[in-house]
């Protein structure tokens, strides 16, 4: 091979360290211009725009917040901060939907004060208060609380919120009974109520559902754009003292808005056999619902409290299943309902401001602040476990440590 005359780069000095340029001098990062000359025709902005921020009102953190968001990113970097108490309630509420903006249970009223009243001033006292009830119930609140009580015996809202009411189930024993038994008041008010764990109850709620959807698809054959919800409780502004929950709501393009009622009869759970001759059984020969039947009070509640004129009501059972469409008896209801709110304001209602017939009243955790029972949520005091309602503290999400406010001044 014949010898080049350019030497090879391997044998000259390392020209790859000489500087670009030459006479570059040492200078502050402020003071260097990172551009290409290319870019220096360019007009850059002196100053970066002032980012404009639409105003925002900000609030509190709440307990349903935090639960909303543990609920939808269980891993959340800002739920590693916090202490497992910090979503805890210390009452025993256990519905997970959202509870803000629930009225105050009817069980609320209860004032210890008005226990020296003599009876006459009890009656003014009752009649005050009804009126009041009528006026400043919210429609909004009542929405929600049907909202929040859709699972309803589940619900533990839709328990507090029928303590003190004369509920669709009671309608018929009211309505026909010229003065309530003490026995019968306290059942009103729940001071005897205990969870029913008999094979009529459970039957009937294990099956609802499976009625609930044979009665969607039979009823989508004949009725265009069917649906059916299920329902909370239904309580009126104008007659708050009222309660309703219907086993769901119906609604089509050609019959509009009902309600449903579904029986599943756990004594005819094989079949109707023998229901005819079985005088205390809700359909007659005809299998027609009986018009003095406890059950066609129920329903004309249910249609009266969520103002539609229909409801559907289901018998079901493994071998039969009857629907029958039931109107709304505006005779019934003229002649029932001011006998209704008769009893609420002469009977119920100065048990629900007294609650003298409470045979738990002294053992009962009731607020320190307004003396009441529980509802809603609940704090103690970690110094003297004093208990308060978190409305009568002001507080909306509960702390680690809380102390009363006479605890926190000493």
């Amino acid at each position: 091979m014949g010898k080049t005359e350019k030497a090879a780069v391997t044998s000259q000095a390392c020209a790859w360290k000489d500087l670009s340029r030459k006479n570059v001098e040492p200078a502050p990062l402020k003071k260097i211009t990172f551009h290409k000359p290319k870019k220096f025709c360019r007009q850059l902005p002196a100053a970066s725009e002032t980012v404009r921020r639409s105003s925002v009102t900000l609030r509190a953190l709440t307990d349903d917040d935090i639960l909303e968001l543990k609920a939808v990113e269980p891993e959340a970097a800002v739920l590693t901060s916090m202490d497992n108490s910090d979503t805890d309630t210390a009452s025993s509420d256990t519905d997970t939907e959202e509870q803000t903006g629930l009225p105050e249970p009817l069980t609320a009223l209860f004032d210890t004060t008005l226990r020296e009243l003599s009876p006459q001033e009890l009656n003014v006292k009752c009649e005050e208060t009804f009126q009041r009830l009528k006026t400043t119930t919210q429609h909004h609140q009542l929405e929600q609380l049907q909202w929040v009580t859709r699972q309803q015996s589940k619900s533990h809202d839709w328990h507090i919120h029928r303590a003190g009411r004369i509920t669709s189930t009671k309608f018929h024993h009211v309505a026909t009974t010229d003065k309530l038994s003490k026995n019968y008041i306290m059942n009103i008010m729940q001071y005897n109520k205990t969870t029913l764990n008999v094979s009529s109850v459970i039957w009937g709620e294990n099956m609802e559902q499976t009625a609930r959807q044979h009665y969607s698809d039979f009823m989508s054959k004949n009725h265009q754009g069917l649906m059916v919800s299920t329902c909370g409780l239904v309580v009126q502004p104008s007659e708050p003292y009222l309660g309703s929950s219907p086993d769901g709501i119906v609604t089509c393009t050609c019959c509009g808005k009902g309600v449903v009622e579904i029986k599943c009869p756990y004594k005819y759970r094989e079949s109707l056999q023998g229901s005819t001759e079985d005088p205390k059984f809700c359909l007659d020969n005809s299998l027609v619902l009986k018009p003095t039947h406890t059950y066609y009070y129920q329903i004309q509640l249910h249609m009266f409290v969520c103002d539609v004129n229909y409801c559907d009501f289901v018998v079901w059972t493994k071998k039969e299943f009857i629907v029958q469409r039931v109107g709304k008896d505006h005779k019934l209801l003229q002649d029932t309902l001011p006998k209704a709110q008769e009893a609420f304001v002469s009977q119920v209602l100065p048990e629900l401001l007294t609650r003298r017939f409470d045979p738990a009243l002294e053992s009962q955790r009731a607020c320190k602040f307004c003396g009441r029972p529980d509802f809603g949520k609940t704090i103690d005091c970690n110094k003297c476990s004093g208990h308060f309602h978190y409305s009568c503290v002001n507080i909306r999400r509960k702390p680690t440590m809380w102390l009363c406010l006479d605890c926190a001044e000493s």
